[in-house]
């Protein structure tokens, strides 16, 4: 998958149909280990701990990331200051995220593996309105907002 990226992405494309054919490459690569997932003989819990605090992940970020830049790049503004606030808003989106679930980032982002089973195994969580939650798409969206906060720094350092 990184490789079909990195060709698209040395293929001269405009800048949004790279962005489209990057996301349909991700696509592709995620909906292949959608459907190989039920043929694969699981042990009945660090492999599927690693599934979805690892591989899902890995390729869901890179759907979540070319889906924020392109609505990034439809949305942008043509004129250079409303364009620098736009930038340090979309900033602002990841700070917010961070924030909003700084337990879960905190724990992930120090590698550790004591709640592994309780976050990955089982279903007990909830938000505020009952609903399930599911912890491999947090880490989908953290490891996008970082790749995508990278994309930001790229534009302002063009400003």
């Amino acid at each position: 998958m990184k490789r079909a990226i990195e060709t698209c992405k040395k293929s001269g494309l405009e800048k949004k149909t790279e962005i489209d054919r990057c996301f349909n490459i991700g696509l592709k690569y995620w909906t292949e280990i959608q459907m190989g997932i039920d043929t694969v003989d699981f042990d009945p819990t660090r492999d599927v701990i690693d599934y979805y605090k690892t591989v899902k992940p890995l390729f869901k970020s890179q759907i979540e990331y070319y889906n924020l830049v392109y609505q990034a790049e439809l949305l942008r503004p043509k004129e250079s200051p409303e364009l620098k606030e736009f930038w340090i808003k979309e900033q602002e989106r990841l700070t917010k995220f961070i924030h909003e679930n700084q337990e879960f980032y905190s724990y992930y982002k120090s590698g550790s593996t004591l709640l592994d089973e309780e976050y990955f195994l089982s279903t007990g969580f909830t938000d505020d309105l009952g609903n399930s939650l599911y912890y491999d798409n947090f880490i989908a969206l953290i490891l996008a907002f970082e790749r995508y906060m990278d994309y930001i720094q790229k534009e302002l350092s063009c400003l």
